[in-house]
């Protein structure tokens, strides 16, 4: 029997896909790294052309700087939204490999464990709801 053998094919498939999600989280900060470091080089050919540059208004030269800065800032947060997408996936995934390890041991996990996307608590029911309830409540 090998090693291959005593796991599922689910189980594999989905550490495989962990491990795909990993190596996109690892070049995603790359490419921020690559772009802060493009950045930099963008914003000191600017303050080198610009200081070379007596022409110019102090107010021209800030924002050819502002602009560098909100596009690399904007590039940089689409890339750690992309982050912060993988990383949720990558809970659920350990949360659906925990709860088939509880099931293959006979174990229950106490629910679900997968967790909610971004810390935010959901609330069953339609908010008028609950609003109707208070309403009875301080009547």
């Amino acid at each position: 029997m090998t090693l291959l053998s005593t796991f599922s094919a689910t189980t594999i498939l989905n550490a495989l896909h962990y491990l795909m999600i990993q190596t996109d989280v690892v070049f995603l900060e790359r490419e921020i790294k690559q772009r802060k470091q493009q950045f930099g080089v963008e914003v000191y050919e600017l303050m080198e052309d610009l200081e070379v540059d007596r022409d110019t208004p102090v107010e021209e030269k800030e924002s050819k700087i502002r602009a560098a800065f909100d596009s690399a800032r904007k590039d940089i947060a689409v890339s750690q939204a992309k982050i912060e997408c993988k990383r949720e996936e990558m809970a659920v995934l350990e949360a659906e490999a925990a709860a088939a390890a509880a099931a293959e041991n006979g174990t229950t996990t106490g629910g679900s464990n997968i967790p909610p996307s971004s810390g935010t608590i959901l609330q069953q029911g339609h908010p008028d709801d609950s609003m109707a309830s208070e309403l009875e409540h301080s009547n």
